[in-house]
């Protein structure tokens, strides 16, 4: 039996400590296979290692008031909205699990919940889910010795037009063969093939008891929720590490626990 976060949060820094909080838990032996089904409010998440304003034009989210935000996982940048599912999935581990088998796991129950709305679905470039030539989904993972995290977005009914604005595509790898155009391609399925946000959270339920077993819904412990907010407080909503990328010397006690 997994355990299915039920926490509703819509605050970009809190749900980031949320998703590190609920790593220490399955590291710690607290959870076993855990995940979560979540959105933020509008927002940019940035990998991290990535500069600050390398896949961001930093100036058009300021302009739009928008939050860049660093992720524990490394990958470039993606754009949240209320219309924008995000799923994590985060695994106990004996020993580093290979990332690229982090992604092929992570993304097959991406796959698995397009094929239960009718569509056929691919992985490009190791962590980009494909609809009709269309990017609806990019991914990120992340390995310690106690546990693995992957975590995606999915495109349903985001606003592309602010997407587009404000993340800058890299086509200069596209031109040097690291990655297919998809990669900057993106859409929502809502215009693809007219889904909208209900029946995709019915999906991804569904592609988590087909392929992880199945599920009971559960909340945030107290535990859960104060380490969450320290790593708010002292990590997530700090300068220091959303533009350099540099954890603050107090988070060390709340973090030692997910070393990269």
């Amino acid at each position: 039996m997994i355990d299915l976060i039920v926490h509703e949060e819509k605050s970009p820094p809190l749900n980031l400590a949320i998703e590190e909080s609920l790593l220490h838990s399955v590291c710690q032996g607290r959870r076993g296979v855990a995940a979560r089904i979540w959105v933020n409010a509008s927002s940019i998440v940035i990998g991290r290692t990535l500069k600050y304003c390398e896949e961001v034009d930093c100036g058009a989210a300021e302009r739009l008031g928008l939050g860049v935000y660093r992720r524990i996982t490394g990958g470039g940048a993606v754009y949240h909205d209320e219309g924008n599912i995000n799923l994590t999935i985060i695994w106990p581990a004996r020993g580093r699990i290979r990332i690229d088998e982090i992604y092929r796991r992570g993304t097959s129950v991406m796959v698995r919940a397009l094929s239960e709305l009718g569509l056929r679905a691919w992985v490009e470039n190791t962590n980009d889910v494909i609809v009709d030539g269309w990017k609806v989904s990019g991914s990120a993972a992340y390995a310690s010795a106690c546990a693995s995290l992957f975590h995606a977005t999915l495109l349903v009914e985001a606003d592309i037009g602010t997407l587009r604005s404000v993340l800058k595509p890299r086509l200069e790898r596209v031109a040097r063969g690291e990655v297919t155009p998809a990669k900057y391609n993106p859409n929502n399925l809502r215009d693809i093939a007219g889904v909208r946000i209900p029946e995709t959270i019915s999906s991804l339920r569904k592609a988590i008891r087909g392929l992880l077993g199945e599920y009971a819904e559960t909340p945030l412990t107290s535990i859960e929720y104060k380490s969450a907010y320290d790593l708010y407080l002292e990590k997530y909503s700090r300068k220091e590490w959303n533009m350099e990328g540099k954890r603050p010397a107090c988070t060390q006690r709340v973090a030692d626990t997910t070393r990269s």
